[in-house]
């Protein structure tokens, strides 16, 4: 996905295929991300993302926590991880 033109981030986070995201979580350095990490890797902004995020959680694929003033972590499910 290339940036637009003036170099934001695209938005289009409707176009992300939830197997993507949940992959680019399985593949990343280290089993837990924080929302910015995501949001690079996708070209899109992280207040964007985590409505997305927050689904994945709801469906059991992924686990999340709000840092307060921080932001948010990610990691696959125990479900997600064991491929159940």
């Amino acid at each position: 996905m290339s940036p637009p033109p003036n170099g934001e981030p695209s938005g289009e986070v409707d176009s992300i295929d939830d197997d993507r995201l949940v992959e680019a979580i399985r593949t990343a350095p280290k089993p837990v991300v924080n929302t910015t990490y995501l949001a690079g890797k996708f070209d899109v902004t992280p207040g964007a993302l985590i409505p997305r995020l927050e689904s994945l959680v709801e469906a059991g694929r992924l686990e999340g926590h709000e840092v307060v003033g921080e932001g948010n972590l990610w990691w696959l499910s125990l479900e997600e991880e064991l491929g159940e």
